[in-house]
């Protein structure tokens, strides 16, 4: 029986991110793109992918430790085997990360894979699956932020319409099921995976759930308070900046985040910078107004040590 643990180099009790990083690495040494078509490479990469189509799947991951661990019957197979109940969670094990169409032709090359000898899953005469496709999707820093519906054309020329989720993230990956290559023989078409990019935006950055925003002020609002107007994913919002804010201070736009699935939102930060503005030599006018600025604040003991 082949060790998908060992094959992505994890322990059994790994969580989902160790495999998911391990499953990158290996896929990156190994891409036929990176490796100039080298054979065993290639079939590594294959893999590697397969492996990670069946541990990154909780589901898949729990049936094959299950399998796995059981005793052999007197045929060979594992004790408890139901292949109808395999080829119902087993159906779509192709790999998110799997490139070039690699894996399995049906379910029962997986079974004949993983447990070895011959396939009784092939005797339910499941149908061959569609070849999973890729591709990559651009999206902007809001839509990134609270969702949006695109259409694209694949590779192939197929148009899609493609549900983005609030929250993704670039490096992120998503699956539209079904979309993927044609399946011969009336069997299920395979699935397109997109590899997420976000364009960033010239002011606001993310920060998890939260979105961060730097507030430039000059030292009179921030002495003596005002009103500004600052960029969110929602559009322009008026802020009310105390008088005597210092620098370095941050303000909360509550529920102006990034949206999450079930419908909550993070908050905008603004990060207030104080700006110093660069004297004119000459300015005496200038020079004197920051020298009462200046004795203000030694008045005020603002260092307190």
């Amino acid at each position: 029986m082949k060790d998908l643990y060992a094959i992505l180099g994890v322990p059994e009790t790994a969580n989902a991110d160790t495999i998911k990083k391990a499953y990158r690495k290996l896929a990156k040494q190994n891409h036929p793109d990176a490796t100039g078509g080298d054979k065993k490479k290639t079939e590594r990469f294959k893999e590697v992918g397969d492996a990670y189509g069946v541990l990154s799947d909780p589901k898949k991951r729990q049936e094959y430790d299950r399998l796995r661990q059981a005793p052999v019957g007197a045929d060979g197979m594992p004790q408890g085997f139901d292949a109808d109940a395999f080829s119902q969670i087993f159906g779509d094990f192709r790999a998110g990360g799997q490139r070039d169409g690699g894996g399995f032709g049906d379910l029962g090359d997986l079974f004949s894979s993983l447990f070895g000898g011959g396939s009784p899953v092939g005797q339910t005469r499941v149908p061959r699956r569609g070849t999973d496709m890729e591709s990559t999707i651009e999206v902007g820093f809001r839509e990134a932020a609270l969702g949006t519906r695109r259409t694209l054309r694949t590779g192939s020329g197929k148009v899609v319409e493609v549900n983005v989720p609030a929250g993704v993230e670039s490096g992120g990956r998503l699956r539209v099921p079904g979309q993927g290559g044609h399946a011969p023989k009336n069997g299920r078409p395979g699935d397109l995976y997109l590899d997420v990019t976000v364009r960033p935006d010239a002011h606001l950055r993310r920060s998890g759930r939260d979105i961060e925003l730097a507030l430039p002020l000059t030292v009179a609002e921030a002495c003596l308070g005002t009103q500004v107007d600052v960029p969110t994913v929602d559009g322009s919002v008026r802020v009310t900046v105390p008088a005597g804010t210092s620098s370095g201070a941050r303000l909360r736009l509550r529920g102006k985040g990034v949206k999450h699935p079930d419908g909550s939102r993070g908050d905008q930060f603004c990060r207030i910078e104080i700006v110093i503005p660069k004297l004119d030599p000459q300015d005496k006018a200038a020079r004197a107004a920051v020298e009462e600025l200046d004795r203000l604040g030694k008045a005020a003991k603002v260092r307190g040590f």
